[in-house]
């Protein structure tokens, strides 16, 4: 069903979503919520919003925002994007990720635009002249393969987050320059620590994030940040700081290039997956094959990884079933294969920390 032929109240998307219900393809005009200030906005929501992390870099937790939290997100992003302001937004991200919740409803409401839910593979809205997409990595794939429709939206803007930008995404901005792009850092922890709107530029720390340990330009450390954003955890009060598993280089004292990550990471639309927990699980689970997670670069995600299993057919699927059986499926590698014999090993195809979003 295409988005254009449903409506949805705000409130009762709104209130779906703090419920952690998705919505189904529709349009909501936020505009019906009357929000003329922050303030209205804050009294939407409750005291404290639940965000659970995946639990692939350690055990699954739920980390708590408070709604003067949220607003102060909203407000510091309707203001990144004040140059650009959209007529209407068009979301593909999951609104129980604090990214899809900030874009694809709050924001929205804070600006009082109609916002389009759609399918990835749905066609953009045309009655609109400025367009913000809230994306997932395989945006970029539907994308370019849309050169006739883009040609046709003179003004849109694209956001992405935190993971590596799939190889369409520059295809997509070399072929249409007029496509921006809005990218933002951050974590379920820290929510956003920086943007920038070009991929050959380097990142700005958010107004109202510092660094806790800073670094001298050109050097490499991992990311450590203070703001008064900072989520807390449900049976602890809010942190002073937050270390990210981020390697960056400072540039200047407020912007700064992502080097990497310093554990062995992969960012699978929008949520992190320690590749060492799941060979720990695949290993014990089939010793025989030794299983090896690898990073890869893929044309949807952006990243993904692979399993190399050693031994034969036998081995291989073997670590196929303990794969589904033991690895949620958005976990799921994207292949697992025989590694070549001890001659014919060559490197992996991307090393393990590779620069996650500038490659």
């Amino acid at each position: 069903m295409n988005a254009a032929d449903t409506r949805m109240a705000p409130r009762e998307l709104l209130k779906g979503v703090l419920a952690g219900r998705e919505p189904a393809s529709t349009v909501v005009d936020w505009a019906k919520l009357s929000i003329e200030e922050p303030a209205d906005l804050l009294a939407l929501l409750p005291g404290e919003v639940p965000f659970a992390t995946s639990g692939s870099t350690g055990p699954p937790e739920v980390w708590l925002r408070g709604r003067g939290q949220l607003v102060a997100e909203t407000v510091a992003l309707a203001r990144s994007l004040a140059d650009t302001e959209p007529d209407a937004f068009v979301i593909h991200a999951p609104l129980h990720h604090l990214y899809g919740m900030l874009f694809g409803a709050l924001l929205p409401a804070l600006l009082g635009r109609p916002a389009y839910y759609t399918r990835t593979i749905d066609p953009l809205p045309r009655q609109h002249g400025r367009l913000l997409l809230v994306a997932v990595p395989s945006s970029w794939w539907r994308l370019d393969r849309s050169p006739t429709e883009l040609a046709r939206h003179k003004n849109l803007v694209v956001t992405h987050s935190t993971g590596r930008l799939p190889a369409a995404a520059r295809r997509v901005r070399e072929r249409l320059p007029n496509i921006g792009l809005f990218d933002v850092h951050g974590s379920t922890e820290t929510g956003m620590v920086g943007t920038r709107v070009d991929e050959r530029h380097d990142w700005t720390l958010a107004p109202d994030v510092s660094l806790a340990d800073p670094a001298p330009p050109g050097r490499q450390t991992l990311m450590a940040v203070r703001s008064p954003r900072l989520a807390r955890r449900a049976a602890a009060g809010f942190p002073a700081e937050h270390i990210l598993d981020d390697v960056v280089e400072m540039v200047t004292d407020r912007t700064y290039r992502l080097v990497g990550r310093g554990g062995k990471t992969v960012n699978i639309n929008g949520r992190r997956a320690d590749l060492r927990v799941i060979e720990t699980a695949l290993q014990a689970a089939v010793p025989a094959a030794s299983p090896v997670c690898l990073l890869v670069d893929d044309p949807v995600r952006g990243e993904w990884y692979e399993v190399r299993a050693h031994g034969g057919p036998g081995e291989v699927q073997a670590v196929e079933e303990a794969a589904i059986r033991l690895l949620p499926s958005w976990q799921a590698p994207r292949a697992i294969r025989a590694a070549p014999p001890p001659a014919a090993r060559q490197r992996p195809p991307v090393p393990l920390n590779p620069n996650p979003c500038e490659r």
